[in-house]
């Protein structure tokens, strides 16, 4: 996981770092990210299906001409009052700073309010653990009826590139600015989040909604990554 390069990039560095990009090497091939492009359909891992949801027009146009999307939506195959589970992968491009970024930033832009963001522990199924980031945030949504309710809404990311995972956005920008300096290639990171809903609204907790969204994770992320790569 290369974690040695943690302490050859502190934060202190960051603006002489920031400098070299302007002369960062090109390259047409990009060295690719150790988790694949695409999210499962149907069926997955017997208790959820899958359905292949479209990326918005808004994030088409933030984001750079040569960033991958796959977004799909899950919702439980038994009798389940739970939310859906909204999963994406987005692919980086060449560009690191318009082709991925923290949910942070368009949260907001989606009516999101109150965000707190802190560092978790979860254990794959394979006993792996990982730290993923936790955003929990509010929205205020309008029914049908026009009854005005509040949302609670907790989201996991983690950021995957070609040989390294981390939860930190400004770590993943170091570890990518290091590896076009240093080693002269062009990192494809992958930005994979998985979200969900709650609140007294809908008469479902919190814990019941984390622990649905956490079980998931546990359960497909270990089929999607290519752990052998990571360990080089």
């Amino acid at each position: 996981m290369r974690a040695w390069i943690y302490g050859l990039l502190p934060t202190l560095l960051l603006g002489a770092v920031f400098s070299l990009v302007g002369i960062m090497p090109t390259q047409d091939a990009l060295v690719e990210s150790a988790i694949r492009p695409e999210l499962p359909l149907g069926i997955t891992a017997g208790t959820w299906r899958g359905e292949r949801q479209q990326e918005s027009e808004a994030e088409r146009t933030i984001l750079a001409s040569d960033t991958k999307f796959c977004k799909a939506l899950y919702r439980s195959v038994s009798i389940n009052p739970l939310p859906p589970l909204n999963a994406s992968i987005v692919y980086s491009g060449s560009d690191m700073n318009t082709s991925i970024h923290r949910p942070e930033r368009c949260l907001p832009t989606q009516g999101h309010y109150d965000l707190v963001t802190e560092p978790v522990q979860l254990k794959l199924k394979d006993g792996r653990e990982l730290t993923f980031s936790r955003i929990l945030s509010k929205s205020s949504q309008k029914l049908p009826n026009g009854r005005e309710i509040t949302l609670e809404h907790v989201n996991y990311y983690i950021f995957i590139g070609h040989n390294t995972i981390t939860h930190d956005h400004l770590t993943r920008t170091l570890l990518d600015m290091y590896d076009r300096v240093v080693h002269g290639y062009v990192e494809r990171w992958a930005y994979y989040q998985v979200g969900t809903y709650y609140g007294e609204a809908i008469r479902v907790s919190r814990e019941a909604s984390e622990n649905n969204l956490r079980a998931y994770i546990s359960e497909t992320l270990p089929d999607l990554v290519d752990w052998e790569q990571l360990d080089k």
